[in-house]
C-alpha cells in the first residue's frame, strides 16, 4: 500500500471522527439551548395556583424545600430530599508504550455509587405544593469532597519502588475520593415539571415534550449558565465540523490520486 494511500486513509479517518464529534457537540448544544428556551417560555405559578392548572401542563414553582420525613445523607449526615454519594479510586498506572518505554498515567474509577430521593414540598408565601422527584434532572451542590490517602502498609499494586526507582508495571492506588451532592431541607429551589391529577408536580407523561428540572440555583442563574454552555458547544461543533469536512475532503483526494 502506497504512502499516499495510507496518508489518505489516516486523514479521512481523522475527518470522519471530527465530523462525528462535531455532530455530538451540536446535538448537546441544541438540547441545552432547548432547556433554556423552555424555562423562559413557562410561566411561574405560586403554590396556591398549582391545583387550578390542567393535568399534564408544564409549570415552574419557586420556594423552599420542606419535608416531614427527610432522608439523611450517608456522608454529610444532613437531612435532605435527594443525595448522590460516590467513592472513586484514584490511581497511578505504569505501563510500557509501543516503543518499550515506561510511562506513568493517573486515572480514577468509581467503586461505589448510591442515589436516593424522597417526595417533598416546595413552600412559598401562598402555601406548599408536593414534588415527586423521580426521574428529575437534579442540579444540586456538592457538600462533600474528601480525599483519603491509601494507608501505609496496604499493598498498592504490582510495581515495586527500590531506591527511588520503580521496577515493574501495574496500578498503584493513591487513595479514595468521597463526594456527595444533595438537596438539603430548607434549601431554596427552582422546579420545572408537569402538574399531575393529584395536584403534585413530577415527571412529564411518557412521550410528552419537555424537561423535569429540580435545581438549587435560581431560574436566572440557570438560563445564563446553560445559555453560555450552549453557545460554547455551538462554536466547538462548528469548528469540528469545518475541520472534519476539510480533512475528509483531503483524505478522499489523497486516495484518488
Amino acid at each position: 500500500m502506497g504512502c499516499a494511500v495510507m496518508s489518505g486513509i489516516v486523514v479521512l479517518v481523522v475527518g470522519v471522527v471530527l465530523l462525528a464529534v462535531g455532530g455530538g457537540l451540536l446535538w448537546w448544544g441544541r438540547k441545552t439551548q432547548a432547556k433554556t428556551d423552555l424555562m423562559r417560555s413557562v410561566a411561574t405559578a405560586s403554590a396556591a395556583d398549582v391545583p387550578r392548572l390542567l393535568p399534564g401542563e408544564l409549570t415552574e414553582v419557586k420556594g423552599t424545600i420542606r419535608c416531614d420525613s427527610p432522608l439523611t445523607s450517608p456522608e454529610a449526615r444532613t437531612p435532605c430530599v435527594w443525595y448522590r454519594s460516590e467513592v472513586k479510586q484514584e490511581y497511578e498506572e505504569r505501563e510500557k508504550d509501543s516503543d518499550g518505554n515506561w510511562r506513568t498515567s493517573r486515572g480514577s474509577e468509581t467503586v461505589s455509587s448510591n442515589e436516593e430521593s424522597a417526595p417533598f414540598f416546595v413552600e412559598d408565601a401562598t402555601g406548599r405544593v408536593r414534588i415527586d422527584p423521580a426521574n428529575a434532572e437534579i442540579d444540586a451542590p456538592t457538600l462533600v469532597d474528601r480525599f483519603e490517602q491509601q494507608p501505609s502498609g496496604v499493598p498498592a499494586g504490582l510495581s515495586v519502588n527500590v531506591g527511588g526507582l520503580t521496577i515493574g508495571g501495574g496500578r498503584r492506588t493513591l487513595g479514595y475520593r468521597h463526594t456527595e451532592r444533595l438537596l438539603a431541607v430548607g434549601t431554596p429551589v427552582y422546579i420545572l415539571g408537569a402538574v399531575r391529577e393529584s395536584g403534585e408536580i413530577g415527571a412529564l407523561p411518557e412521550g410528552a415534550h419537555g424537561h423535569f428540572i429540580i435545581s438549587h440555583r435560581s431560574e436566572e442563574t440557570l438560563t445564563r449558565s446553560w445559555g453560555r454552555t450552549a453557545r460554547r458547544l455551538g462554536y466547538a461543533a462548528a469548528a469540528c465540523l469545518a475541520l472534519g469536512a476539510v480533512a475528509a475532503a483531503v483524505g478522499l483526494v489523497l486516495l484518488v490520486l
